[in-house]
């Protein structure tokens, strides 16, 4: 339906760390893998996600990072809140 409402599925790998990007979150917390660390990151609407950023940009904890969006597929759920018995 056009008028749904859907929440869509983001794989930390889909987030990817961009200094020069226009969209800001906040670290809340982070988690050594390797070659990589796993962001917890707050955006602007309180919202919390995850990014997998490689282990050479290693930001604190309160500190705004430059993010943006790269995902190759959408996964796409209706809202609950909008969501019928039937497709």
């Amino acid at each position: 339906m056009a008028d749904s409402q859907v929440d869509v599925l983001l794989r930390p790998d889909d987030l990817v760390h961009d200094d020069a990007a226009l969209l800001r979150a906040e670290v809340l917390a982070k988690s050594f893998r390797g070659a990589d660390f796993l962001y917890t990151l707050r955006l602007a609407s309180g919202r919390r996600v995850l990014s997998l950023v490689p282990s050479h940009h290693n930001h604190a904890i309160g500190e705004f990072i430059g993010i943006r969006l790269d995902a190759d597929h959408v996964v796409a759920f209706r809202h609950p809140e909008t969501a019928t018995d039937h497709p």
